[in-house]
């Protein structure tokens, strides 16, 4: 195996896990409920080891990231323009995000990160 394939076995793996992240965050933002675990504890881990998913910038941070390791996947893949269709939506729903982040603030004034399974203080307090 050359270094070259064992590069792109570990950008596929953190593809992956960085999928299955965003996807719990919106499965906790959308039902509240996990049909594998504890949503609860899942919101209060994620919330301590990825804190910068709660809020809109460090949310479309992340998503600029991903759309950069989608895009620099290998080039000989068949089906070349699903990567950068991809990337570009990732990277897209990110710069909207930072866009109507500065520009029209009152639109995600009302943002509220999901909130299962924590207390008072806990939704209170900074992430």
């Amino acid at each position: 195996m050359e270094a070259n394939e064992l590069g792109e076995i570990f950008v596929s793996v953190y593809m992956i896990l960085f999928s299955v992240l965003l996807f719990l965050y919106e499965l906790l933002w959308w039902s509240g409920r996990l049909p594998c675990c504890d949503a609860a504890k899942v919101n209060r881990n994620m919330r301590t080891n990825f804190g910068f998913m709660y809020g809109v910038k460090g949310r479309a941070a992340y998503l600029i990231f991903v759309a950069f390791l989608v895009i620099g996947l290998k080039n000989d893949v068949s089906v070349q323009f699903l990567r950068y269709l991809t990337g570009g939506c990732f990277a897209g729903t990110g710069l909207l995000m930072l866009f109507l982040h500065f520009s029209k603030p009152e639109l995600l004034g009302t943002y509220k990160a999901p909130t299962t399974g924590l207390g008072e203080d806990d939704i209170n307090s900074p992430v």
